[in-house]
């Protein structure tokens, strides 16, 4: 069974103008300006009386402290009046009852596979194959994708994840325009494998195809021309190959070349039963040959691990490569990558919420919850901890660990305000630990305030750089015209297994 082979043509030039419909009549979604920096968005911006988390390695909160954002960079911490002589200040935020904090980088997402939720999630991977693969190889368009990825954006960013990380399954293209116009820092990874995916390739049976890695290093190479390192926009590139067994070891080593000459990382998935391949091979355990062939190092994303054994665990820690951790999806799917013994092995270890749901808050308790089952108890992981896994650890994984993911003077302003009034979250006064409450009671929808690359994207809840009524409608047409096409499914009927 083959998925969609995603690659497509898009407009060239990153479109910056104002723009506040999804798309204009006539015209393709994903050739619509993004929305930009509004002119009035302020220069410098202070954040006072909040409590300060700042994930910064010291496992500290600061009190009576305020942060002065100067452009798109975090300027000064400290006293607010002080400040406020010092610098003119044009912006003041109060954040009185709020924990202020990094924004969270989310490891692992495929934002533009939003109209699968609410029918997938409890669907076999047989089933899966059989609703969506279709969907996505025939049906969806570009359109569809940036619409879509535009819906997944939004979420992200109400939620709180101002840093996503994508590994190439719907367009890239359309999705880096979503993430653009949305105002997250979005990183796009196409996917360079030569193998197609189906049976017989995960079994080790898959023939190189040279046609498709000329056609996908050809858009790889467009797409990291076109967004890496490209002052008008926030949203940069690695590269990907879906899994280490769809891709050849000739490719594998051209993709890493690739890599270093435009300075990115690779992101692969792994550890779903196709290590036996690998075995039988090169007598060799999967990570062991990617450790051997120098493709596993510290720019290295590999996500799920599900099957992760014991002697992959030396050679994956020392390359200095990154796990992605995704609890709630594939606890969901009835699995957990062996979580006690990674742990204990020292492994780098960020976490994603792979698709369909984006609630950072949601992926730090399954974390915390599979590594307490799988040992038999709480262990030596705390929640500050897997606080780290989503902002400092975060940023490190997806290669920005210098820019984001801690509250420090010099970094990008990429902050989230928590608004902590709420039931949910009382009593809360100095005899409570918050960053305890962060990741074992609060939700999604306490993100009051989200601020990226120093522009507030969301204020009091409600994101402000795009129309999101209108996406969400147009998202709930274009849904309705692809599932009746896939499944000639009347308004009011649900796929179902086999219908």
């Amino acid at each position: 069974m083959k998925r969609r082979d995603f690659l497509t043509a898009s407009a060239s030039g990153v479109a910056v103008a104002a723009s506040s419909s999804v798309f204009s009549a006539g015209a393709s979604a994903a050739d619509q300006p993004a929305s930009g920096k509004p002119k009035t968005n302020p220069a410098s911006i202070l954040i006072k009386n909040g409590l300060i988390v700042p994930m910064d390695g010291k496992s500290r909160t600061l009190k009576n402290q305020a942060l002065l954002i100067q452009e798109n960079r975090i300027a000064a911490i400290g006293d607010a009046d002080a400040l406020q002589k010092e610098h003119k200040v044009e912006r003041v935020i109060d954040a009185t009852g709020k924990v202020v904090m990094p924004g969270f980088v989310n490891g692992h997402v495929h934002t533009g596979e939003t109209p699968n939720r609410g029918l997938a999630e409890d669907l076999t991977p047989v089933e899966y194959g059989e609703f969506a693969l279709p969907l996505e190889e025939e049906i969806l368009s570009e359109q569809d994708i940036n619409v879509f990825a535009q819906v997944g954006s939004i979420e992200q960013l109400k939620f709180g994840n101002t840093c996503v990380m994508e590994l190439g399954l719907a367009s890239q293209e359309a999705t880096a325009q979503a993430f653009h116009r949305t105002g997250i820092r979005g990183i796009i990874a196409p996917d360079v494998s030569d193998i197609m995916e189906s049976t017989e390739a995960m079994t080790g049976n898959g023939k190189p195809d040279p046609a498709l890695k000329k056609k996908r290093f050809a858009e790889a190479r467009r797409l990291l021309e076109k967004w890496q390192h490209n002052d008008d926009t926030i949203v940069s590139v690695r590269l990907a190959h879906y899994m280490p067994v769809l891709a050849s070891y000739e490719t594998m080593m051209e993709s890493k070349a690739l890599a270093r000459e435009y300075g990115v990382g690779l992101n692969a998935h792994a550890g779903f039963g196709e290590g036996e391949v690998f075995k039988q091979r090169f007598n060799k355990t999967q990570m062991q040959y990617l450790a051997d062939i120098g493709y596993l190092d510290e720019n290295t994303a590999i996500v799920h691990l599900l099957m992760m054994e014991e002697a992959e665990l030396a050679p994956f820690r020392d390359s200095g490569a990154w796990m992605i951790h995704c609890p709630f999806e594939m606890a969901k799917r009835g699995g957990s990558a062996p979580m006690n013994m990674i742990y204990e092995a020292g492994l780098n270890v960020a976490i994603g919420s792979d698709w369909l749901m984006f609630d950072p808050f949601e992926q730090m308790r399954y974390a915390a919850v599979l590594a307490r089952l799988d040992r038999g108890g709480i262990g030596p992981q705390k929640a500050y901890e897997f606080l780290e896994m989503m902002t400092i650890k975060g940023a490190r994984a997806v290669g920005k660990g210098e820019e984001i993911g801690s509250l420090e003077v010099g970094k990008k302003a990429d902050i989230i305000l928590v608004d902590f009034a709420q039931a949910h979250l009382a009593p809360m006064n100095h005899h409570y630990d918050v960053v305890n409450s962060l990741v074992y009671n609060v939700h999604g929808s306490d993100v009051h305030t989200v601020i990226v690359d120093g522009r507030i994207v969301v204020e009091d809840r409600e994101i402000i750089t795009v129309d999101e009524a209108s996406i969400l409608a147009e998202a709930n047409k274009r849904a309705e015209v692809a599932l009746t096409k896939r499944f000639n499914m009347p308004d009011g009927e649900r796929f179902r297994p086999n219908s």
